[in-house]
């Protein structure tokens, strides 16, 4: 168990404008707006967790791909398993754009989606942003997947309602405002702060998302549930692992 006073959290997505961070710090919810990672790390480099919605870790090669993403998929089935997009492999990210898929195909028997194939560069600033940090820092940082979150709120359930809906943001809120009410006058917050080109609804949300997971998985540890245990680790010694809270009520 943490001490609420003391709690200091971060949780992380991509958004338009490059990343909006959801920051729980001594009890007060705050936002923040950056145009790459490092603008975060300089904001928040003494936060005790931090769960980022994006690959860390990944394959060298081999059609299996990560074992965390199968898992994943099969807990979010049927409704919710397409929103986990297969990474590259790591020749792939680090070829031309252009010929990433091509590559992946060469190392992995598999091409890439668009959608993979449009995250591409984030993957790679946080792949670049995680290896040049010292390794008690890097550990700091932990993948997570909203879905997969939602999931864990909602009974071990996946939400049926598309988060590019209105319905879909509404349950999604609810569920992270039966945590923390304050959450829904928050997201008003950030919207009337901030235009669309930079930050989507559903970007606010999973960002949110990750926050109160990792709020949660501090106060309560052994409600934290991993995917694959023990913990897969590239050939970079990143960790290829997901989690979720799943509550024991």
């Amino acid at each position: 168990m943490s001490n609420q006073e003391d709690e200091y959290i971060v949780g992380i997505d991509g958004c338009r404008s490059g990343w909006i961070a959801i920051v729980f710090q001594q009890g007060k919810w705050d936002f923040a707006l950056r145009r790459d990672l490092a603008g975060f790390d300089q904001l928040h480099g003494g936060a005790q967790s931090i769960l980022i919605d994006m690959p860390i870790g990944l394959i060298d090669q081999g059609e299996a791909g990560r074992a965390c993403d199968r898992q994943a998929r099969k807990h979010l089935s049927p409704y919710r398993h397409s929103s986990i997009f297969t990474p590259p492999c790591r020749k792939a990210l680090y070829s031309h754009i252009e010929q990433a898929s091509a590559v992946n195909f060469e190392y992995t028997g598999k091409k890439l989606s668009k959608q993979t194939i449009n995250i591409i560069p984030k993957i790679r600033e946080v792949d670049e942003f995680l290896l040049k940090l010292p390794t008690s820092r890097r550990l700091l940082f932990e993948e997570a997947h909203p879905e997969l979150i939602f999931y864990g709120l909602n009974n071990k359930q996946p939400l049926l309602q598309s988060k590019k809906t209105k319905k879909g943001i509404q349950d999604r809120l609810t569920l992270l405002a039966e945590h923390f009410p304050k959450l829904k006058k928050l997201f008003h917050h950030i919207l009337d702060k901030s235009m669309r080109k930079q930050v989507l609804p559903d970007d606010i949300v999973d960002a949110m998302s990750l926050a109160v997971a990792a709020v949660l998985k501090r106060r309560s540890p052994g409600n934290w549930q991993q995917f694959p245990v023990p913990t897969v680790y590239d050939s970079k010694g990143l960790p290829m692992q997901l989690g979720y809270y799943g509550s024991s009520y």
